[in-house]
């Protein structure tokens, strides 16, 4: 091979990657746009109780992009807003995973996330919305056949899916609480959901019409994402944050009033 060919190729190479890296900052710059926020550099600013999720055992860690944060203001409440799509670890494995409810859910290969952190502090709640990830359908032939771990996997008689470990903050079973139509609901305390849907969150839920939606509440943070949907384009990004935020809106409003210092004031009897 001659050496002006080796350079082509070299040159070649080095433009494909300028260009990839140069898209992906036009597409982050025109959903921070859509969206409201301004990107950033990684998840560094947010809490390690994001960690704790149901999704991160889901996608065991992976790879983000598309970040783009700020600071909300919202009936009178300034709420933390990061959103991002994360690549799950699992999916550069050639594999994916289900989690092992009562009713199991997967999620998608690329999760657009919208994490909304406020001064009240939950315990974890998990509530899911009927959809595509109820369904646990495998990879199609053609999502396989152009992935190179998928395809090994397949070649070696690698099993292509298996259950995530289910946080121990989440028992299996469906709480009992009544909740709108396609709505399930997940965790130890049962009080607090019930609570907040007395108090009308109830209604947000009824209101948050986007299929296979999932929201986990866990300490100060609010994490919205659909399972297995993809969401493409900065207004269907934007359209994700908003519902995010309406879901915020929900919570912040059924929940007990706090002082300044973040310290539950109580409700007038």
């Amino acid at each position: 091979m001659s050496s002006w060919l080796v350079i082509g190729l070299m040159g070649a190479g080095l433009a494909a990657l300028v260009g990839q890296a140069m898209k992906r900052r036009k597409d982050e710059v025109a959903a921070a746009r859509a969206a409201g926020l301004v990107p950033v550099m990684g998840l560094t600013h947010l809490p390690e109780a994001l960690q704790k999720k149901a999704r991160w055992t889901l996608s065991d860690g992976g790879f983000e992009q598309r970040v783009v944060h700020g600071v909300i203001t919202r009936r009178a409440h300034d709420i933390d807003v990061t959103a991002f799509d994360m690549e799950t670890l699992r999916q550069r494995r050639g594999e994916w995973a289900w989690l092992p409810l009562d009713r199991p859910f997967r999620i998608g290969p690329t999760l657009s996330i919208v994490v909304c952190e406020t001064d009240l502090v939950f315990p974890h709640l998990l509530l899911k919305r009927v959809g595509l990830g109820d369904e646990l359908e495998d990879d199609t032939a053609l999502e396989r056949t152009g992935h190179v771990a998928k395809v090994t996997r397949d070649a070696l008689g690698i099993k292509r899916s298996y259950p995530a470990e289910l946080p121990k903050t989440l028992p299996p079973e469906a709480l009992a609480t009544p909740l709108p139509e396609d709505w399930r609901a997940y965790g130890a305390d049962a009080q607090v959901l019930e609570a907040l849907v007395a108090a009308g969150f109830g209604k947000t839920l009824a209101q948050a019409g986007r299929r296979d939606l999932v929201i986990e509440l866990i300490d100060t943070l609010i994490v919205v994402y659909p399972a297995a949907l993809l969401v493409a384009g900065s207004d269907a990004f934007a359209d994700l944050t908003e519902t995010a935020l309406s879901i915020t809106d929900g919570l912040l409003a059924a929940s007990p009033p706090l002082s300044p210092r973040g310290v539950e004031a109580g409700r007038p009897s």
